[in-house]
């Protein structure tokens, strides 16, 4: 093989095709909701066929290169991950913005890499709010999309 196609992001393209399979599947699953109920899964399904197959004829095109490395901590990796599990295992309880506002405040904790300081805290608590309030409310009058 050249040096050129072993440069070239291989897993990227795996990737974009399960994703182009999936939001393929997502807009036939989409045929059996309501006309309402199908907005959500119809627009996100789209996306990502338009999106992979987009990324698919660039990597066709040989325009796509694989990335170097990530660097950082796994500990964060991990607990992103764990956090998005308890978040989506809290919504039926709790409700979506308790909820999201519980998970949006571990994130912040994980990701932060300074110290904390008031202004830079109330910032993100008011950013996050803002974000909580503006996403209840694309999922829950735009796309019409039952949150708990």
């Amino acid at each position: 093989m050249s040096d050129a196609n072993l440069r070239r992001d291989w897993a990227g393209a795996v990737g974009c095709a399960v994703l182009v399979l999936l939001g393929g599947g997502a807009i036939v699953a989409a045929r059996e909701f309501s006309d309402l109920g199908a907005v959500f899964p119809r627009t996100i399904g789209a996306l990502l066929v338009v999106f992979g197959l987009v990324w698919l004829g660039l990597f066709a095109l040989g325009r796509t290169r694989a990335q170097a490395a990530l660097e950082g901590s796994s500990l964060r990796r991990a607990g992103v991950a764990i956090t998005m599990l308890a978040w989506a295992f809290a919504l039926p309880p709790l409700g979506f913005l308790p909820a999201s506002a519980a998970a949006c405040a571990a994130l912040l904790l994980l990701s932060r890499h300074g110290r904390w300081t008031v202004p830079a805290l109330l910032i993100q608590a008011l950013a996050t709010g803002v974000l909580l309030v503006g996403l209840y409310v694309l999922f829950q009058h735009v796309l019409r999309v039952p949150l708990p």
